[in-house]
C-alpha cells in the first residue's frame, strides 16, 4: 500500500512539473521606447499562427503579426524609437532582442506591393486633409 502510494505521488508530481513547464511560455510583445527609456507603446506578437496574421521573423525566431504591428515598427524606427521584443511571464518581463534591424519589415510579409503601399500610406496624396476626406468617404 506505501509502496503505491508512493508511485501515485511521485506520478502526480511529474505530471505537474510537465504542466508547469507548458504553462512557462509567456507572450510576447514588442515595446518601444525614447532614447532616454520612456516608454511610448507595445504591440502583441504571437509565437502560434492565427488567422489573419503574418509569419515574420524577429530575431532568428518565428512569430505571427498583423500587418499593422510591422507598419508601427517600421514608423518606430523611422521617428528614432528603441524597439525591444520582450516576452511577459506574468509578474516578469525578459528582453529577448532589442536589435530593431532584425525585425520584420513589411517587404517581408509577401504581401502584393499595392499593400505595402496603402499600409505605408504611399498613395499620391500629398495633402493630409485631402487624405482623410477620401478615407472618410470610403466608409459612407
Amino acid at each position: 500500500m506505501k509502496r503505491s502510494l508512493a508511485v501515485h505521488s511521485l506520478i502526480v508530481v511529474w505530471g505537474l512539473s510537465l504542466s508547469g513547464t507548458a504553462f512557462a511560455q509567456g507572450d510576447f510583445y514588442i515595446r518601444s521606447q525614447h532614447s532616454n527609456g520612456t516608454f511610448t507603446g507595445f504591440h502583441e506578437i504571437l509565437p502560434v499562427p492565427k488567422q489573419g496574421y503574418h509569419k515574420a521573423e524577429y530575431c532568428g525566431r518565428t512569430f505571427w503579426v498583423s500587418s499593422t504591428t510591422v507598419m508601427w515598427t517600421e514608423e518606430e524606427v523611422e521617428a528614432g524609437r528603441t524597439l525591444i521584443l520582450e516576452e511577459n511571464l506574468g509578474t516578469t518581463r525578459r528582453t529577448v532582442c532589442a536589435d530593431s534591424t532584425s525585425f520584420a519589415t513589411l517587404d517581408d510579409l509577401g504581401l502584393k506591393a499595392r499593400e505595402v503601399e496603402s499600409l505605408r500610406g504611399d498613395t499620391g496624396f500629398t495633402d493630409t486633409k485631402t487624405r482623410l476626406r477620401n478615407i472618410s468617404e470610403a466608409f459612407k
